[in-house]
């Protein structure tokens, strides 16, 4: 009897951890039963290839998040990426110098948030919400308000957003898979990674074993910029152009992948796997939904849904998880 409540338990734990995953299957048989285009081999390179640019940006916010603390301006950090590579090498500056500058960029945009959280004292939604509209000015300012492209960019431009490995893989993907590999290490593998978990579940308690949360904090929204920083040149990349418009939904995109993540290998916590099947499973329900001849806002209508679907399990979990240790 005892083998049997354990067996189910085992099989209850299973589903409830990989369920999300099982969720992006069901969701591709359905709509490749509604329509067969959907199974394409195109259309699965353009899921992979459009969940890149966000799913990036959503591992460097994950670990902001993982710390208990938000960054509301990823959207800018992404747009003043691509914003500021673009002028650039429109301008003749050579086009890896010219990135460099732009990751830069967005390293001291995060330096900045970092630093009006953990040394100012401000709330780190308030802060970095006020950062993003200086870069928001900032990205018009040097674009004009305007698209910037150029047709002599040439294919360097477009490398890591078109290009594709053995005719069919996009580079894109397989810099999303570096990054991703790159994150995972750190948050699960190195004691520096860890240590943010630490601080997201009690940052007053971290000064008691040696933890200095104000650095840990300061060191995610650096590299959340950075992260935000390079999909926005692939970005750019990817449609051979930048606009200072670029991030404009892309808070609301990157949380509804980190809710959904959070329900996923490690529910509850934020986590790299979990935020790329997220960010797979959003994509999916984009793709599919346009290819079924959605409206708009049944996009965002569904979309919505989904977010908090999410984030009702995720305060479910928690809640057991408090329980639990009772």
């Amino acid at each position: 009897m005892e083998n049997k409540q354990t067996k189910q338990i085992q099989i209850s734990g299973l589903l409830q951890k990989y369920a999300l995953l099982f969720a992006a299957i069901l969701l591709c048989v359905i709509f490749g039963a509604i329509t067969p285009t959907f199974w394409e081999m195109g259309n699965i390179m353009n899921i992979l290839s459009s969940s890149v640019i966000l799913c990036i940006g959503a591992l460097g916010l994950s670990l902001v998040m993982i710390t208990g603390e938000i960054d509301f301006a990823c959207g800018s950090e992404l747009a003043a990426a691509a914003c500021i590579t673009a002028v650039l090498a429109k301008a003749g500056v050579n086009y890896l110098i010219a990135v460099c500058i732009a990751i830069l960029f967005c390293a001291c945009v995060g330096t900045v948030n970092g630093f009006l959280h953990t040394k100012i004292g401000i709330p780190g939604f308030i802060a970095t919400m006020g950062v993003s509209f200086v870069v928001d000015g900032f990205n018009k300012m040097i674009t004009g308000s305007t698209r910037i492209f150029s047709s002599q960019w040439g294919e360097i431009f477009v490398f890591i957003g078109q290009k594709k490995v053995a005719g069919f893989i996009p580079v894109s993907v397989i810099l999303l898979i570096i990054l991703a590999g790159g994150v995972l290490v750190y948050t699960e593998g190195m004691t520096n990674g860890r240590k943010l978990y630490a601080v997201g579940s009690n940052s007053d308690a971290c000064r008691y074993v040696g933890i200095d949360a104000r650095k840990e904090k300061m060191k995610a929204f650096i590299i959340s910029a950075v992260l935000c920083g390079v999909a926005g040149v692939v970005n750019a990349s990817q449609i051979n152009a930048a606009t200072p418009y670029l991030g404009t939904s892309t808070l609301v995109n990157l949380l509804t992948m980190l809710m959904l993540g959070a329900t996923f290998y490690r529910p509850g916590a934020f986590n790299v796997p979990g935020t790329i099947v997220g960010a797979l499973i959003v994509n999916i329900i984009n793709n599919g939904m346009v290819l079924i001849g959605a409206k708009t806002w049944q996009q965002y209508a569904v979309q919505g849904g989904v977010m908090l679907l999410a984030v009702t399990m995720i305060t479910i979990l928690n809640i057991r998880a408090k329980k639990g240790k009772r």
